[in-house]
């Protein structure tokens, strides 16, 4: 028989080596390695060389004599030969490196045992006639004269081995004669016609043997059933309650389950925010004012501006004339004033700028002030001492922007990862009760604090996020239920419930629970295998077709002599089809 002869080079792998072993075409590979190979050194490499061999049918022999490969083929039962020339062999034991045991090639078993039907014959021959040489040299040497007083015992011997040799002439003439010698026409024939007979004996038996495989073990059945199903829509006002003993799900009032998650999130920004920090412009204002009598109060505080600039009043002043003394009347002298507008009386007081900045320093002068009163006002003095240092805060607007952008964003992500906490398998989602609970907004630093140079101010938010859930296998067992499906049928498929309109009630909620659904025949697949099996394909046809709600039936069988299905449910496949 051929062989494959690989060597083995020294940068190969242990993949290089198998794959070389899966493309050889040969079914004997003959592995040279080079020498100290590594690769070959390692006990799970040589497992892994024999088992692709006996995966692709093919016998591996390894070429070489070096004891430590020898002695890990042994372990795994790999043939090793010396060289190319020589057969190879299975080493017996690992540490015993040069004493293998024969193991004999394909090639010659297989002429072997071709051989063996036509030597059996004369090797019984040979047996018998070297028996019968045995018995002559016995009986020659039986032959010596005996010495006196032992002839009694040499005569009972000789007896005996005549005895031995007749029957060992009888053996012969049996196994000689025993068919050859038959009066039956057809045992002679049998013992004329040895290898004919051998060779139908292994015919029948082989035939018996396949007939066993193709009508008994072989064959199977696959069944691909469809089934007739009817899609619906279903639609039912619910009730909820948050008190799990309260829950009735079979008429409809489910309990509902909270689930929540808190999460912080930060984020910073610019602060666009201007302030001021310098000192304030301050001077003293005087007001006048017409009396004929009475008073005019100029309350602390009051404003007066100045072209657009503010400064405050640091304290009151009291205006008042009784009408009686006209001495104090700055139009004293003046009686055509004092008989037209009445007495003329004034005050002071100091004013401070209502921001700091140098804008707020003006000259003295006795126009262009304005009050929100009955006075006239002018600057007594001069507004001085007012500077600027103008810095970045943060201002409202900022912390405003920045809470909603936040808001915007982790509204979606911190609802995913709650809903990535809930396993949808068991639970239902009433996702309109979904909530998300914003905490105090907090911004480093605070609102009309200074930003220093350097610093990114940021705000800080804490939500809460939470929704309902409620169990889905009660849901479904409600919907079951309440579709009213006749008792040969069954739900087939259910697309996922869930709630719309869900709202608060005086007690508890209320929702309108939704879904869709195919209901077909109430059939499963080891009903079909009860019904169909041991029976011919036709009966069995015939009694799938009265099952109300069966379509389309379809019977594979594994080979097309196989009329029928098996008895053995094992050798049945049932494949259910929805069909909407």
């Amino acid at each position: 028989m051929n062989k494959d002869v690989i060597y083995i080079e020294p940068e190969d792998d242990i993949t290089d080596i198998i794959a070389k072993i899966e493309n050889s075409k040969e079914k004997i590979v003959a592995l040279v390695p080079p020498k100290k190979s590594g690769v070959l050194r390692s006990i799970v490499n040589i497992k892994l060389i024999a088992k692709s061999g006996a995966a692709v049918g093919k016998t591996v022999v390894i070429v070489t004599t070096d004891p430590s490969i020898i002695k890990l083929a042994a372990t795994t039962k790999l043939p090793v030969t010396k060289n190319l020339q020589s057969a190879p062999s299975i080493p017996e034991d690992a540490d015993a490196n040069e004493e293998l045991v024969k193991v004999a090639k394909s090639d010659v078993i297989v002429a072997e045992e071709a051989d063996d039907d036509e030597e059996i014959a004369e090797e019984t021959e040979e047996e018998v006639e070297a028996d019968d040489e045995e018995d002559t040299s016995d009986s020659d040497d039986n032959d010596e004269p005996e010495e006196d007083g032992e002839g009694e015992t040499a005569d009972e011997d000789a007896d005996d081995n005549k005895a031995a040799k007749d029957a060992k002439k009888d053996k012969k003439n049996a196994v000689k004669g025993k068919l050859a010698n038959s009066k039956n026409k057809v045992l002679r024939w049998i013992g004329q016609h040895k290898k004919i007979t051998i060779a139908c004996a292994v015919g029948l038996v082989v035939l018996i043997v396949v007939g066993i495989w193709a009508f008994v073990i072989a064959p199977a059945a696959t069944l691909t059933i469809g089934l007739r199903t009817t899609s619906a829509n279903f639609s039912e006002n619910v009730t909820f309650t948050d008190k799990a003993e309260e829950e009735k799900a079979a008429e409809g009032q489910f309990y509902l389950t909270e689930k929540k998650i808190e999460s912080k999130a930060e984020k910073e920004f610019e602060a666009t925010g201007k302030k001021d920090i310098g000192e304030h412009a301050s001077g003293q204002i005087a007001v006048t004012a017409y009396l004929r009598s009475g008073s005019i109060v100029v309350p602390a505080g009051t404003i007066f501006t100045y072209k657009g600039l503010a400064y405050s009043s640091a304290a009151a002043i009291t205006l008042a004339y009784d009408g009686s003394d006209d001495s104090v009347c700055l139009n004293k002298g003046d009686t055509a004033s004092l008989v037209k507008n009445g007495c003329m009386v004034s005050g002071r007081t100091d004013v401070v700028a209502v921001e700091p900045g140098e804008k707020y320093n003006v000259e003295k002068s006795e126009t262009g002030w304005s009050v929100g009163l009955d006075v006239t006002a002018y600057a007594y003095t001069a507004m001085t001492g007012g500077t600027s240092n103008v810095i970045t805060v943060v201002q409202q607007s900022d912390v405003d922007a920045i809470a909603k952008d936040i808001q915007t964003s982790s509204e979606s992500d911190n609802k995913a990862k709650l809903y990535d906490t809930i396993d949808k398998d068991t639970n239902i989602i009433i996702d309109s009760s979904f909530k998300q609970h914003i905490g105090d907004v907090i911004s480093t630093p605070a609102v009309g604090e200074e930003v220093k140079e350097g610093v990114k101010p940021k705000v800080s938010i804490t939500t809460t996020d939470t929704v309902f859930i409620i169990d889905k296998t009660k849901v479904e067992e409600f919907i079951s239920e309440k579709a009213k499906l006749a008792d040969n049928f069954k739900i087939y498929t259910m697309n996922d419930p869930f709630v719309e309109n869900f709202v608060k009630a005086e007690t508890g909620y209320t929702g309108k629970l939704k879904t869709s659904y195919t209901s077909g025949p109430k059939v499963t697949e080891n009903e079909i295998v009860e019904i169909v099996k041991g029976k011919g394909l036709g009966v069995a046809q015939h009694d799938l077709k009265d099952i109300d709600g069966i379509g389309t039936i379809k019977i594979d069988t594994s080979f097309p002599w196989v009329m029928s299905i098996p008895n053995n449910p094992d050798k049945i496949t049932v494949n259910l089809e929805v069909a909407e």
